[in-house]
């Protein structure tokens, strides 16, 4: 992870400088196992040792990766708190997504854990649940409003690595108008 992040860090200084800034400081080991705890599941090792080196981003700051904001832990259990309460309130009773991959056709799941907010209420999610032919820490994309459910990466390392590899093939750049990385046919 520290390999991955040093690569995201020395772009970010040279193209997004705001953006780097925006990025907390490591959690300890206490904060995750407390988050481990309240979100009642053990998160995967690689987005332990991701988070022990940033902790997302600070709250209200320009999105990272296709304009999303990297959440903290606390965020993480602040969104999912909201997700969990409309869950036991019979809100997706009846209704089910349409998974795109191994993924369950729920229409949100406990153990999809957030980790990115679209600042609409779209999430990527470490998917903690997968049926048969998942990875247990797959990243999936969970829309609030439509119910497609796409597998994006097999783990969270292979996420982070594949946005790292992004940024340095160009395929991302700054907008400031948009406070946000986007594809440059997006800026």
């Amino acid at each position: 992870m520290e390999a991955i992040w040093s690569r995201i860090e020395a772009w970010l200084a040279g193209n997004a400088p705001d953006l780097l800034g925006s990025l907390n400081g490591g959690a300890t080991s206490q904060e995750i196992q407390e988050t481990d705890a309240f979100l009642g599941v053990e998160l995967p090792a690689d987005f332990k040792a991701s988070a022990r080196i940033h902790d997302g981003q600070s709250e209200h700051s320009a999105g990272l990766i296709d304009g999303w904001g990297l959440l903290s832990l606390e965020r993480i259990r602040d969104e999912w708190s909201v997700w969990k309460d409309l869950l036991d309130g019979g809100v997706f009773d009846g209704i089910a997504g349409e998974p795109e991959g191994p993924i369950a056709n729920d229409w949100w799941n406990p153990k999809w854990i957030p980790v990115t907010y679209s600042g609409a209420g779209d999430h990527h999610c470490l998917d903690l649940s997968p049926p048969a032919g998942g990875s247990a820490g797959q990243i999936i994309v969970m829309w609030h409003d439509d119910p497609a459910r796409p597998l994006i990466a097999r783990s969270f390392r292979t996420w982070l690595q594949t946005f790292a590899d992004a940024l340095e093939a160009g395929r991302y750049v700054y907008s400031k108008e948009d406070g946000a990385l986007l594809p440059p046919d997006d800026v």
